[in-house]
């Protein structure tokens, strides 16, 4: 039931260009009723929270079934999951440009990306990234949140870049994710001028 009534909110907001009213709307809409959708979600703002979290949590179930994912280093896992996001959203992508067409700062928060960035957090946290810790406890734990936070940012801006990319296969939301992630990787192992320029330039000649 919980898939079936997030397909029926990302249908309801392709064909209405629009986000449903009402859950009673929505449901009257569909072939569940409101207790079945009050059985999963608490309102329509917590569905739109879920579809981020849900794509973002098949994308690692998916390359953690695969032999090179548990060969790789943590930077190369964080790396290969953010590929298979964007790749994952592509299948939804009608929906989230529309759903997400009033987002114009990558800087502003917003509440629909609070699940996802749990789960992100978590996953960051979980696979002891390179050069997080320096061997003191209370120092390595709040580097391991800046961090944490900064890699969630970095995921953000990079979502908010592919929604408005216009480029053939998304080519350019690739290297920002290279470039974006690479760099962030560096900063925490204090390897990072070249880098810092080289963003520089690609962002400014990518608006």
């Amino acid at each position: 039931m919980r898939t079936e009534i997030i397909n029926s909110y990302m249908l309801w907001v392709n064909e209405h260009e629009s986000e449903p009213k009402s859950v009673f709307k929505f449901c009257q809409n569909n072939s569940f009723s409101e207790a079945e959708f009050y059985d999963e979600f608490s309102d329509l703002q917590s569905v739109k929270e879920e579809i981020l979290s849900d794509l973002w949590k098949q994308s690692i179930n998916s390359l953690s079934a695969q032999e090179f994912y548990h060969e790789a280093n943590s930077n190369e896992k964080l790396l290969s999951v953010m590929y298979g996001f964007f790749e994952n959203l592509k299948t939804h992508r009608s929906y989230l440009v529309q759903a997400y067409k009033g987002w114009s700062n990558p800087t502003e928060p917003i509440h629909s990306l609070t699940s996802w960035r749990k789960e992100f957090i978590a996953y960051v946290e979980g696979i002891d990234l390179s050069g997080m810790k320096i061997g003191v406890e209370m120092i390595d734990k709040n580097t391991q949140k800046l961090n944490s936070n900064v890699l969630f940012a970095n995921a953000m801006f990079v979502f908010h870049f592919w929604l408005n990319d216009k480029s053939k296969g998304f080519e350019k939301t690739d290297a920002c994710i290279e470039k974006l992630f690479v760099l962030s990787f560096d900063l925490m192992q204090n390897d990072t001028l070249k880098k810092a320029i080289d963003l520089g330039k690609f962002l400014f000649q990518s608006k």
